[in-house]
């Protein structure tokens, strides 16, 4: 498949992440870039809380699940914002007009924008090779699988979707927040296809991965870092124009989550990030460019808050735990202007409860939102100064060094040093560079435990959090450069400094100039390994050790040999999980990591006895399972798992071969 074969499943999650929030946003009266970064998180907010709704009312899990709530959210917005202009028209009042640098800073957003989108999109197709190649990794198969699961259940709900690896039986809690996208995508593919509506095509699931996340990683991804870096810089041309550049600069993300795991949940909350991030500044008045009404921004606020908790609990987790020094730099600059107005005593009372109140809040869900302990045995690998000098040069998981990234972090803390502003943008680098230093390098005890268990103790998600707060100081250090640069030449040109920043040809030549040495001084040795080495997850070859040519031709051709109802067992570690998700035919065992309960792992390790044990074929009859897939001893990451039940098959008795491919093969269970 090409990637211009891709491009109508890639604009239409375009425009399912955007249209949707960015009406909801408008409605309510938001607007400018505030409205485009608020667009996604509310679509993916309303996308997860409506499939838990729809899930608990037994309303069948659909594109209407998500156009009914925006066109009420919508409407109701709407409705009151013109009440309130009718009941309080002199609240409404014109804006002074800055013609000049609306239309630059709209011109300097597009472009930053495009910059990002064409760098990011560039770098995941050298990742990704082929828009219906699918990821080999530990939990691609769980992942893709689950879309079909909700195809098949008409159910995307987090309550309902750990029900995939039980056979739909005490469903564990899971966040959906990513599958409930992608698979209202997948709908949305086919209606602009005019396919048929009845089943999933096999191409469908990986193409719709492939475009969410070129949109997450490409799109969602560069406009929350625009948003969240001008609520500290002002939204100005350079900045944004910097931020462009270096929302694509980092190995660590989106890359990364696109290579281990893999991660999508992880991709789409941490692309949701810097937008909360960026609100909760806004509505503790830490904004640099706060021209929301108060009331607009903390709705939008709590509008997000849904979506990152049901996307990964462990990013919302993030979240709080960057607000505490956001709202202490916020307490302080309170207390001082209590202080000068001669406030009296009472009055601080208010501000340290809250701040009280929301400290104890963030420990009680810090010890409650976390995985157990067996999941969290990722051990420490480094010394406390090799992972400091990783967080301070944006090589984490021993990278390449970014130069780039760090001259401009140093001279970003350079700058707020000497300036003594952009206090709170420090303090998020310094809590997430923390966080990962802790999880590297500390011994394992209760307090690394305590501090980085919400993330599994696992370097791999918390080197994913450090562009998230290194972008911020990035940019402040970048914009202090360039903006410095392009004013000494605009100087030499005119003969005279000028405040403020007018276009002339020697300045934006100067802009431009600057930018490209920004966007290629950070495309260097770190990006050309991270693609090299993501680039063997989604490689299809002869020799896979996940999932080969041969594997993959063989599954594609199971719908037109096996019945609708039947269930596959295999070895999932060769592969064979994935001809649920290519070919909408169940497995037992859909996820590498569970072989379900005892029934699966009795077919496993007991099939071939089929025809001397009864209980084996009266077991074969209840789970419907008269099909094996047999790929082969190669596993994935190298593994040795022995399951004789369903290998070396064309040796035993009681199976018939019924097709192949090269050494794949897929066997009937004829003993029974």
């Amino acid at each position: 498949m090409t990637w211009w074969q891709a491009a109508p499943t890639i604009l239409s999650a375009l425009a399912l992440m955007f249209i949707p929030g960015y009406l909801i946003a408008r409605s309510c009266g938001s607007r400018g870039i505030t409205a485009g970064a608020l667009a996604s998180p509310l679509t993916i907010s309303v996308i997860a809380l409506g499939a838990i709704a729809a899930d608990l009312v037994g309303v069948t899990w659909s594109l209407w699940v998500l156009i009914v709530p925006v066109l009420l959210l919508s409407v109701g917005g709407l409705t009151v914002r013109l009440l309130w202009r009718h009941t309080h028209p002199t609240a409404h009042s014109a804006r002074p007009a800055a013609q000049q640098h609306s239309v630059q800073r709209s011109i300097a957003f597009g472009s930053a924008l495009a910059l990002a989108a064409v760098l990011i999109g560039w770098r995941l197709i050298e990742i990704i090779i082929s828009p219906d190649n699918v990821s080999q990794t530990y939990d691609a198969g769980f992942h893709l699988n689950a879309l079909q699961f909700i195809s098949d259940t008409g159910s995307a709900s987090s309550l309902t979707l750990g029900g995939l690896t039980t056979n739909g039986a005490d469903p564990y809690f899971y966040p959906a927040a990513w599958h409930g996208f992608v698979s209202l995508l997948t709908q949305l593919t086919q209606l602009t296809q005019l396919t048929q509506l009845t089943q999933l095509t096999q191409a469908s699931i990986p193409v719709a991965v492939t475009a969410s996340s070129l949109v997450i990683s490409a799109v969602v991804w560069p406009i929350g870092c625009m948003f969240l870096c001008t609520r500290i810089t002002g939204n100005r041309p350079i900045p944004l124009l910097v931020t462009g550049a270096l929302s694509a600069a980092f190995g660590a993300f989106p890359y990364l989550m696109l290579d281990f795991g893999v991660l999508y949940p992880n991709l789409l909350s941490i692309a949701l990030l810097p937008t909360s991030i960026g609100l909760a500044a806004m509505v503790l008045r830490l904004s640099a460019d706060n021209h929301e009404k108060w009331a607009v921004s903390l709705l939008g606020f709590f509008g997000t808050l849904p979506g990152l908790a049901l996307a990964h609990p462990s990013t919302l987790m993030a979240l709080l735990a960057l607000m505490l020094p956001m709202g202490a730099v916020a307490l302080v600059r309170h207390w001082r202007h209590l202080h000068h107005t001669q406030s009296k005593a009472w009055r601080y009372l208010p501000s340290v409860a809250s701040l009280i109140v929301y400290a104890v809040a963030v420990y009680l869900l810090w010890l409650r939102l976390r995985p157990g302990e067996a999941a969290s045995d990722w051990k420490p690998f480094q010394t406390p100064a090799q992972a400091f000098g990783e967080v301070l040069t944006s090589a984490p998981q021993s990278r390449p060094i970014a130069l780039m990234l760090t001259i401009l972090v140093l001279a970003g803390i350079l700058h707020v040093l000497q300036r003594k502003g952009g206090w709170w943008g420090l303090s998020l680098f310094v809590v997430t560079g923390y966080l990962f230093v802790v999880a590297t390098a500390f011994p394992q005890d209760d307090y690394r435990a305590l501090l980085t268990g919400v993330w599994y103790n696992d370097s791999f998600r918390l080197a994913a959090l450090l562009p998230v707060t290194t972008i911020v100081i990035a940019v402040i250090g970048g914009s202090w450069l360039v903006t410095t640069f392009v004013s000494r030449i605009q100087s030499s040109a005119t003969g005279a400094h000028r405040s403020g920043y007018r276009a002339s040809l020697p300045a934006v030549a100067a802009l431009v100039i600057a930018i490209a040495v920004i966007t290629v001084g950070s495309q260097g040795k770190q990006m050309r390994e991270t693609v090299t080495t993501a680039q063997e997850s989604y490689e299809l070859t002869e020799d896979s050790d996940f999932l080969s040519i041969d594997e993959r031709a063989l599954i594609e051709r199971l719908p037109g040999q096996l019945p609708d109802d039947a269930v596959i067992a295999g070895n999932p570690w060769t592969g064979t999980l994935y001809a649920y998700a290519l070919a909408g035919i169940p497995t037992l065992t859909p996820h590498v990591g569970s072989t379900g309960g005892d029934e699966n792992l009795t077919i496993l390790n007991r099939l071939h006895l089929a025809g001397s044990d009864p209980d084996i074929c009266q077991l074969v009859e209840t789970l419907n399972s008269y099909y094996v897939l047999d790929f082969g001893d190669t596993e994935l990451h190298l593994g040795d798992h022995n399951y004789p039940g369903v290998e070396d098959l064309a040796i035993k008795p009681g199976f018939r071969l019924l097709d192949s491919e090269g050494d794949a093969a897929l066997y009937e269970v004829t003993a029974c």
